[in-house]
């Protein structure tokens, strides 16, 4: 199974994909994390958010099936293991992991969250006027409306992190039932 989580900025994507990847004892690859190196190896600034946003939209442009590719390749992806993966943004990108990852499950988490919870996730690191700039990032666009449709289910992020967790661990037991 491919179990990919998706939501807004702070909504805790990479908290609580980690914590389900460790209690399954699965693989996790981030969407981020492989930005991060590419900019990284590009010489770019990878602590820069727009920057991130813009390498990974632009990546999504020109070849979105490379990018999955790349992004699989990095986590070192096999399709005989289950494996997690962060930071789906985009509905034609959750459709080529599936098309690639074939004939692999894949269901997609969706983490919701309102604003003051996310503003309080991200600890100072962000202002409300600086996610509201990052949101309306082309990159982020999917995250109020496509994706959303797609999802397996939304499960609430507003929640302390091991409920949210222990939420999602139930959804991945019940979706691969004899190998969990």
């Amino acid at each position: 199974m491919l179990l990919c989580f998706s939501g807004r900025i702070g909504s805790g994507k990479s908290s609580v994909s980690s914590a389900v990847a460790s209690s399954l004892g699965w693989r996790r690859i981030g969407f981020g994390d492989f930005l991060r190196a590419d900019l990284n190896s590009r010489g770019g600034d990878p602590n820069s958010r727009r920057q991130l946003q813009d390498l990974g939209q632009s990546r999504v442009n020109h070849d979105p099936v490379k990018f999955c590719t790349d992004v699989l390749s990095f986590g070192g992806f096999e399709p005989s293991e289950h494996i997690v993966i962060d930071g789906i943004r985009h509905s034609v990108i959750f459709e080529q992991l599936a098309r690639l990852v074939a004939p692999v499950e894949v269901r997609l988490i969706f983490l919701k969250a309102d604003e003051k919870s996310r503003l309080t996730r991200l600890k100072g690191s962000m202002d409300r006027e600086s996610l509201l700039d990052a949101e309306q990032h082309p990159a982020e666009a999917d995250l109020s409306g496509a994706i959303c449709t797609q999802a397996d289910v939304a499960v609430d992020a507003t929640r302390p992190l091991h409920e949210v967790v222990s939420t999602c661990l139930s959804y991945a037991k019940k979706w691969c039932r004899p190998s969990v």
